[in-house]
């Protein structure tokens, strides 16, 4: 088997993102996609099965992990604001006391937008 790497010049692979919305109802590069201060393709397809509308993207220059998460955490949002009209966001205000024992669950919710499954 063959392993190929990506070099830092090439373009990261595609993310891709559900949205409850016909394509018609979606811009070319909706926010907050188009305010990450970085380059963004993007492309917008009908979701298989009439379930929507795909929005997938991926960063132009190459794989920076920072400007990868940004991205990720953009496409979420993206998702939120066409769905429901806002970024929401869980347990805000905190329902929880900070803690030493309450911290890890608070640092997994600040970023538990940017890694995992889209």
């Amino acid at each position: 088997m063959v392993v190929r790497r990506r070099r830092a010049h090439e373009p990261d692979r595609w993310h891709t993102v559900t949205v409850n919305r016909s394509p018609g109802q979606l811009d070319p590069l909706p926010p907050p996609l188009n305010a990450l201060g970085f380059p963004v393709e993007a492309r917008i397809q009908p979701a298989p099965g009439d379930r929507g509308t795909e929005l997938a993207a991926r960063v132009v220059s190459g794989s920076d992990p920072e400007r990868v998460r940004r991205l990720r955490a953009g496409l979420r949002e993206a998702r939120s604001i066409a769905e429901v009209g806002e970024v929401l966001v869980p347990d805000a205000p905190a329902a929880t006391k900070p803690t030493l024992r309450s911290a890890p669950l608070a640092y997994a919710i600040k970023h538990g937008r940017e890694e995992g499954r889209l």
